[in-house]
């Protein structure tokens, strides 16, 4: 019971901290973090079982990477490889040289010791840019991008970092894997993991899809995500980079958009969960007696990360405005960061004194991240113009026509719409009709239409009308009012069986419904009279007395 009562504290903390910060205008996270200090073991110590809230932060971020992952295609992080091999390692290396230099010179730290710092400080949080690029739709902009890059090389250099730490200080013993072995499980966890996503893993996901049961959905691909992540975990890389692989593998499905649909809930929670958790590793008493040393370490290390990666952006060859941005971006240190830091109080390479330090001028860092940048995104325009974004048009079709379900109904719409030349989108939920689509080049997504997330997908705020063609009445509503609530301006019209449900979807939003007893009903009718030998425009006007509407 402790440790539920302590799950619905953080979750009423997070609500509250994250309410006044909309009000104040300020990112949420930074909400969260404050949340994390107030109710934290250095705050009124209201939270006891830290192992478990980090572990279920762990999942967050793991949650987090998973769903960038799965967003990404074999293109976009193809064009990652420049980035990430000439950006990230300029990033590393010209970080961890500079610290180290300026350390040796400026404070005659050892040499393990001030390599040490460099690479500590060289990381930034992949946890904390992805989500504010995320919750701003900013990760196809070219900053986004760039952030991305350097991120995941980041990610793939913690290991050798953390193989290269005991070498730093060699008079303190502790075990160590040796690279060749770590070299020979990596390289065979990557070779499974090929294997998995091309064979298995499509398999599995058809058989669970064919199911149409929800529950079994959601449970396969959570068992993926964290599966994935452990093998990789296990032969050596960081969870994060198996998270991102998990869902990298499952990019190419055409399950992916439901499968995001049903993890985002869950990422949206446990994401939160991350930060208050990095909230709760501030000690206020440091801040009491070192406030000069965190807020030089601070300063130091937003100015001196923020330069670098502006640097390392221009060596790209990009425009001064998107490297600046990147580089405010990548200023902080980030949560790997405190693994490294771990391992250096293991191996005697900075005292529990500078340790402390460290996390607050690091949780610094994190707090200033959303703050300048949101602040460069709304006032720099007025100085070199409007930072690029990306445009819903960039993806789908503009005024297009959105197809809800592709039974006989929707089949017929979308066979007229393709005659006339009209763009348009189907959601289906049958995976066999969606794979056979696809084969046929159809504009299709597979997902649930009462999920947001999916009517996002199909573009729905660049749509000029939709179609909503599913017999099912209470899904039918469910859509409907969705539909209307994300788009106000699209014209939307629905069918439905039977005549009662006319006024229902009207008040909904539906701006006509079509009942097919009715049509039937009318037809029936026009027939009988024609057997009877009466004119048209008689049959027309008993039509109109009959059913005026």
């Amino acid at each position: 019971m402790a440790l539920l009562q302590e799950i619905v504290l953080i979750l009423c903390s997070a609500a509250l901290t994250g309410l006044l910060a909309h009000h104040l205008r300020i990112p949420t996270l930074i909400g969260f973090i404050l949340a994390g200090v107030l109710i934290g073991p250095s705050g009124l110590a209201l939270i006891q079982n830290l192992e478990e809230i980090h572990l279920w932060a762990e999942i967050g971020v793991i949650l987090l990477l998973f769903t960038i992952g799965i967003e990404f295609s074999p293109a976009q992080l193809s064009r990652l490889k420049r980035i990430a091999l000439l950006g990230g390692t300029f990033q590393i290396l010209a970080t961890a040289l500079t610290v180290t230099l300026l350390l040796q010179v400026l404070a005659g730290l050892t040499l393990g010791r001030s390599i040490f710092w460099g690479l500590v400080v060289a990381l930034s949080s992949t946890a904390v840019v992805l989500s504010l690029l995320q919750d701003r739709h900013e990760l196809e902009t070219p900053q986004g991008q760039i952030a991305m890059g350097i991120l995941l090389f980041q990610d793939l250099m913690v290991v050798p970092m953390l193989m290269a730490i005991p070498l730093l200080n060699p008079d303190v013993s502790g075990e160590t894997q040796s690279w060749p072995f770590l070299f020979l499980k990596s390289a065979g966890a990557f070779v499974a993991l090929y294997i998995a996503g091309t064979k298995l893993v499509p398999w599995i996901m058809d058989q669970v899809a064919l199911t149409r049961n929800r529950e079994l959905f959601l449970l396969i691909v959570i068992a993926l995500c964290l599966g994935i992540s452990l093998i990789t975990y296990k032969a050596g890389l960081s969870l994060s980079m198996g998270a991102f692989l998990a869902g990298f593998l499952l990019s190419r499905s055409p399950y992916h958009a439901q499968i995001v649909a049903e993890i985002l809930p869950f990422k949206d929670l446990l994401v939160c969960v991350f930060f208050i958790s990095v909230g709760m590793l501030l000690s206020p008493e440091t801040l009491w007696q070192q406030p000069l040393k965190v807020l030089g370490l601070t300063s130091g290390i937003i100015v001196l990360k923020g330069l670098i990666a502006l640097g390392a952006v221009l060596l790209l060859r990009y425009p001064f405005k998107i490297a600046l941005t990147s580089g405010l971006l990548l200023f902080q240190v980030g949560e790997f960061s405190f693994v490294l830091a771990q391992e250096g109080l293991k191996y005697q390479l900075l005292s529990p004194e500078e340790h402390r330090i460290f996390i607050a001028a690091t949780l610094f860092s994190i707090l200033f991240t959303p703050l300048s940048y949101n602040f460069l995104i709304r006032f720099g325009g007025r100085f070199w113009g409007a930072i690029a974004k990306p445009s819903a048009s960039d993806k789908f079709f503009k005024d297009h026509l959105v197809i809800i379900g592709f039974g006989v109904i929707g089949r017929t719409l979308a066979l007229a719409a393709k005659r006339a030349s009209l763009p348009f989108v189907v959601i289906e939920l049958n995976p066999l009709t969606v794979k056979r689509e696809k084969l046929k080049g159809t504009p299709i997504v597979f997902g649930d239409a009462s999920n947001a997330y999916i009517l996002q997908e199909a573009g729905l705020e660049m749509a000029r009308v939709v179609a909503v063609t599913i017999p099912d009445a209470k899904t039918a509503r469910a859509v409907v009012a969705l539909v209307r609530r994300i788009n106000p301006k699209v014209y939307l019209i629905a069918r439905t069986r039977f005549a009662t449900e006319i006024e229902v979807l009207k008040n909904l939003g539906a701006d006509e419904v079509v009942a097919e007893e009715l049509v039937a009903s009318t037809e029936i009718f026009r027939r009988v009279m024609t057997r009877y030998g009466l004119p048209s425009d008689f049959i027309q006007k008993l039509l109109d007395q009959t059913w005026p509407s």
